[in-house]
């Protein structure tokens, strides 16, 4: 059991978070942030033992540690929690105080709202009492018209000036309590714990001599995380692209960063994470399957759709004034982050300190720009969608990680989309939005019956032909390349059958990446030329089950 010596010491030993004991250096991760604390303080010639707050929410207590720079050597370090009436943190501090404030107030109000309406219930009373049979013994004279006028004069005013002073205590009630709506929000904002502790790092440490001391510790707090936003330049000609990666950093650890030195790191922490392993491979019946009633499946494209406002790129600002015999001043570029890459994670580390408090919005940071070589040509699929796309092609580098890509096309902001997590061998495709120059018209041609089907159909099937036709006109005065995507069915079973398949001319890249069906044709149109691609093929299936899609 603990004595109040021990209490006490507790309380006076507490290094508090200050000039003596500050962040100096965050890696954020993406789910949490690596924190470093240098305390400065000075030792007896014994064992000291230092209590370093620490106002961080969510600590994990497997991650602490500590480095003790001067004579001596370190007994042990730990976390501790110690239960305490308020918040460490003086913001969360502040609000719970203005909180108990209005809700002292609010009560005085209600109390006054209370008192005046025990006193209109009172002039209620009198003119029910005035309502009543009497009994013949109690009764009185009857009163005289002067006072009948002085009765109902007073109980107007009386009535009246209850029923403005409750108007206007509502008012009040309603004012406080938007203020104190106000102060939640920024109470869960902050996600202020329930349970109330200051919380330390405990370090004892034997110390040979009277002397002054630095001392690091450092922690993994929760709350905090990063992600990658990229924005892309193309320019009107396009000669090349640029791309500036931005890091989009929330923090609300509990704990203000201010003039800290700021890092973001893709490295993935451990979480108990065993390494993976493999069991015997057996094979089973697959169970039976379940329907739920009214339950539907949707499938969503991953590409998003950009829309420009024309076909032609414009230039994004005006032109300026510029003064006679004067030069237009350089365009200025972003900062660039110092990129280390460590064995398994790339980490960019800010070259200016950063101030940033617990709970505030997010800010965006420049990482890095860079020039990247782009090849351009036209993405169609019409059987998908009647336009085309503008498209660039270009080799993304190893650390490009997932984040929003915001695209930027001749200076004007077209559009964005979600960069995905790179696979092996995959572009980096960037859609620059719709392409008005070149017309793509699909339209089928031929469904009718066939009479033969490379032999004698039976009684029981239907033989159907189909053939589609691709149309493709290029409106540019340049010649256009486009790469484009069609498909033709592919049965499942062997009660469809298709056969006889024609096409003119021949696919690029037939069964494109493996998709069985799936077919590229790689193009040059030549300016104002008009191109048509037949896809014609046969399809059997019985009279009373039709295939879907057809």
């Amino acid at each position: 059991m603990r004595n109040k010596a021990d209490e006490f010491q507790d309380q006076c030993d507490i290094i508090q978070n200050g000039d003596d004991n500050r962040i100096t250096h965050a890696v954020v991760y993406t789910d949490q942030a690596y924190l470093k604390r240098r305390i400065r303080v000075t030792a007896q010639e014994a064992i000291n033992r230092f209590l370093i707050e620490v106002q961080a929410f969510t600590v994990d207590v497997d991650s602490v540690q500590a480095n003790v720079y001067g004579e001596g050597e370190i007994f042990s370090v730990r976390y501790r929690e110690i239960p305490v009436k308020h918040a460490a943190q003086d913001s969360i501090r502040k609000l719970e105080s203005e909180k108990e404030q209005l809700e002292r107030h609010r009560q005085e109000l209600r109390n006054q709202k209370d008192v005046g309406d025990k006193q209109v219930k009172f002039l209620d009373s009198v003119i029910g009492f005035a309502e009543t049979d009497l009994p013949r013994k109690i009764k009185t004279q009857f009163p005289t018209t002067e006072n009948i006028g002085s009765m109902i004069e007073f109980l107007g005013a009386s009535y009246q000036k209850f029923a403005d002073q409750d108007v206007e205590l509502q008012r009040q009630i309603g004012e406080l309590d938007k203020e104190m709506a106000v102060i939640d929000r920024l109470l869960k904002k902050s996600r202020s714990p329930k349970k109330k502790f200051r919380n330390v790092i405990e370090v004892v440490f034997n110390s040979h001599q009277q002397q002054d001391l630095r001392i690091e510790v450092s922690y993994v707090a929760q709350i905090a995380s990063w992600a990658p936003v990229y924005k892309v330049d193309v320019p009107s000609d396009l000669a090349g692209i640029g791309l500036t990666m931005f890091a989009r950093i929330q923090q609300n650890t509990g704990e203000n960063w201010n003039e800290v030195k700021l890092a973001v790191s893709n490295a993935i922490p451990l979480k108990g994470a065993a390494l993976p392993d493999l069991q015997t491979w057996h094979l089973r019946f697959p169970p039976e399957p379940m329907f739920i009633a009214g339950a539907t499946a949707a499938a969503e494209d991953s590409t998003a759709v950009l829309e420009s406002a024309d076909g032609t790129p414009a230039e994004a600002l005006e032109d300026l004034e510029i003064p006679a015999g004067a030069e237009m001043p350089p365009e200025a570029s972003f900062q660039q982050a110092e990129q280390k890459e460590l064995p398994i994670a790339f980490e960019y580390e800010l070259p200016q300190r950063i101030s940033m408090n617990s709970g505030d919005d997010e800010i965006i940071l420049p990482l890095y720009t860079r020039t990247m070589e782009g090849n351009f040509f036209i993405h169609s699929v019409p059987q998908k969608d009647p336009l085309a796309y503008l498209v660039c092609r270009a080799l993304p580098d190893a650390d490009l990680l997932a984040g929003r890509l915001n695209i930027h096309f001749g200076g004007r902001f077209v559009g964005g989309t979600a960069l995905g997590e790179k696979k092996a061998g995959q572009d980096l495709l960037i859609n620059l939005g719709a392409e008005r120059g070149l017309k793509v018209d699909r339209e089928k041609i031929t469904d009718k019956l066939a009479e033969t089907f490379f032999g004698r159909v039976e009684r029981s099937m239907v033989a159907r032909e189909l053939e589609y036709r691709i149309r493709l006109e290029n409106l540019k005065d340049e010649e256009a390349r486009v790469e484009l995507y069609d498909r033709i069915p592919v049965s499942e079973t062997d009660r469809f059958q298709v056969k006889g398949l024609g096409l003119l001319p021949e696919p690029t890249v037939p069964d494109f990446q493996q998709r069985e069906g799936v077919m590229k044709w790689e193009i040059r149109l030549k300016p104002k030329a008009i191109q048509e691609i037949r896809i014609r093929f046969f399809v059997k299936h019985p009279k009373d089950l039709k295939p879907q899609g057809l």
